[in-house]
């Protein structure tokens, strides 16, 4: 009950934040950035999630005002972001006991808000938090995931970056993947 608490809390604090940036009338005529993207790429589990599962792969859709493209600079570098996206992991199968066994396919939805900080011209970081939805062999669970991702910016539409994904999810030992994505922004 205390992790939701604090999910709500940080979600309405995402909320207060979104609501106090900038509108697109009062940014400064030189920022034409993009406002969505949409990243696909691969997710390899790391520590104990890697025992049981492969690499799996991920798409995620992401919206942000004004955040996204080469060259872009916003006046204020922390800004308010969405991210939806969904994520499958492959079972690995072991020899246990003499027996084969094969681990059940990992399926994971997610929605949540987060912040987005624009360091350089060609590139951001961002920090998102929220409910998600596993499914594993029949059975729904749902916790909290986070991500931190990053973009770099090659061209005007396409950015590369790596992230770390972290998941928690009642009776379950916390879940590490690392990626890295490819982007088309939009």
């Amino acid at each position: 009950m205390k992790i939701y608490s604090i999910l709500l809390l940080f979600l309405l604090l995402e909320c207060l934040c979104g609501q106090t940036q900038d509108t697109a009338a009062s940014l400064p005529e030189k920022v034409h950035g993009k406002s969505q993207a949409i990243a696909f790429g691969p997710y390899l589990p790391v520590g104990i999630f890697s025992e049981s599962h492969i690499a799996g792969a991920g798409i995620d859709y992401f919206r942000s005002r004004h955040r996204f493209g080469k060259g872009i600079l916003p006046a204020k570098p922390i800004g308010f972001i969405i991210n939806g996206g969904i994520n499958y992991y492959l079972g690995k199968m072991i020899n246990t006991a003499g027996h084969d066994f094969r681990y059940g396919g990992y399926l994971n939805l997610y929605a949540m808000p987060g912040i987005i900080y624009n360091p350089v011209e060609n590139g951001n970081l961002t920090l998102t938090a929220g409910p998600a939805l596993n499914l594993y062999k029949g059975s729904a669970n749902v916790g909290i995931d986070i991500n931190f991702l990053s973009n770099y910016f090659i061209s005007e539409n396409i950015a590369i970056g790596p992230g770390i994904v972290y998941k928690k999810h009642t009776n379950t030992d916390a879940l590490w993947a690392i990626t890295i994505r490819g982007s088309y922004i939009f």
